[in-house]
């Protein structure tokens, strides 16, 4: 470690730490555990609340806040972007310090100080004891670079000048171990939204080159929007967006539900997978937690073409089927652009086998491959049909199809 010179203010243990591995190896609440401990133990800071976050470039959720008490230990925030949270957030230090109006916030929470605080967070601190509160930031050009952390004591009269001046010392050096932290919290929710669970952890894994490729056994799902071609030429843009997203809606989640992979949205279409184990057992379970999702996805499908229908849109109605077999699963394309995919003849299967929803009057099919791993439960009355074989354009021999026009 570069000697520190006396009059430094940095803290020399938690500056220890953060030059140290173990820093950015674990998690947000664990490195906050551990910081909070050397400013304690090594430092003298007496810290008595603390709090780190970062950004997240994610769909749904604004950043991840770790809040650590003396009481309470360390327990991780997700904060979403509704309505109700961007309230509490404008009304929350937080705002000036990612929006870079400011980088510094102090309040010192004094009994025989009638003024009104400017938070409401310091309200709730003051109640339950505490007498000093510091937010600090490094400046950053854009809000995605910028990590805020926050610091409370409950010593008599607050932090000392010498301690404030430590922990803004910290300050730079914290922040370049919560950069590593929201980095890889980045890299992998962008993955994970454009990817798929399964992929994003093979391709941060190191599968990343072309060919590399894997034999696996799967159900895979194809599900395609009814009428889209026709509805595209009549529906406005805007409201063509929002069908196809109600239509992704039920189909997504009825997938994660049962813990298959979203692969691909293929212009109305949607193709997924449920990967087994070499073993009959396996083989079982995937059958019906593919049959389970492509049923759960239809009923989700129905309940928003009733809301849809009751506002004046345009209805929705999906087909859905399932065929199991061995598919490739991995890297395709060319040198410097590459899709972490699936082919094989099953994918080819699965995807004609949807095109028989229309001709047998089902909104879902499945091949015999899935059927023979289905409970018995699954047939007869309100359940799967025996159509008989069927051929399918570019698949060499007839294929046995059930239908479910429930």
């Amino acid at each position: 470690m570069v000697p520190i010179a006396d009059r430094d203010p940095l803290p020399r243990g938690a500056a220890a730490f953060l030059l140290g591995t173990e820093a950015t190896r674990g998690t947000l609440p664990s490195l906050l555990e551990a910081l909070t401990r050397a400013l304690r133990d090594l430092d003298g800071i007496p810290v008595a609340r603390a709090s780190i976050s970062i950004p997240l470039m994610h769909p749904e959720l604004r950043s991840a806040q770790v809040i650590w008490s003396d009481d309470a230990g360390a327990r991780e925030l997700l904060r979403g972007a509704s309505k109700d949270t961007t309230a509490l957030y404008d009304r929350s230090p937080m705002r000036p310090l990612y929006d870079g109006t400011t980088r510094q916030i102090r309040h010192r929470l004094r009994d025989d100080d009638p003024s009104p605080r400017a938070y409401e967070i310091l309200d709730e601190l003051h109640a339950k004891g505490f007498t000093d509160y510091l937010a600090l930031c490094a400046d950053a050009p854009t809000h995605w670079e910028r990590a805020p952390m926050t610091w409370a004591t409950r010593t008599p009269g607050g932090f000392s000048d010498a301690q404030v001046a430590a922990l803004q010392a910290l300050v730079p050096l914290l922040s370049l171990v919560l950069g590593v932290h929201g980095h890889r919290r980045k890299t992998r929710t962008l993955l994970r939204t454009y990817l798929g669970d399964d992929a994003a952890s093979r391709v941060l894994d190191g599968h990343i080159r072309r060919g590399d490729v894997v034999d696996v056994e799967a159900a895979v799902c194809f599900c395609d929007l009814r009428n889209f071609t026709a509805l595209s030429q009549e529906l406005s843009r805007p409201d063509l967006l929002a069908l196809l997203d109600d239509a992704f809606d039920a189909v997504v989640g009825a997938v994660e539900e049962q813990q298959g992979d979203v692969l691909k949205f293929i212009g109305d279409a949607v193709l997924a997978v449920f990967r087994a184990e070499d073993n009959d057992e396996s083989r079982r379970d995937v059958a019906h937690r593919a049959w389970t999702a492509a049923t759960n996805a239809l009923q989700r499908a129905r309940d928003t073409d009733a809301r849809r229908r009751a506002a004046g849109h345009a209805p929705l109605s999906i087909g859905l089927s399932v065929h199991m077999g061995r598919i490739a699963y991995g890297n395709i394309g060319g040198p410097t652009r590459l899709d972490f995919t699936v082919i094989g003849p099953a994918v080819n299967l699965a995807s004609r086998l949807e095109g028989m929803c229309r001709p047998l009057g089902a909104s879902v099919v499945v091949s015999d491959a899935v059927a023979r791993h289905l409970p018995a439960e699954r047939f007869g009355d309100g359940g799967l049909v025996d159509t008989g074989e069927h051929a399918l354009k570019g698949i060499p021999a007839p294929v046995r199809i059930y239908a479910s026009r429930g």
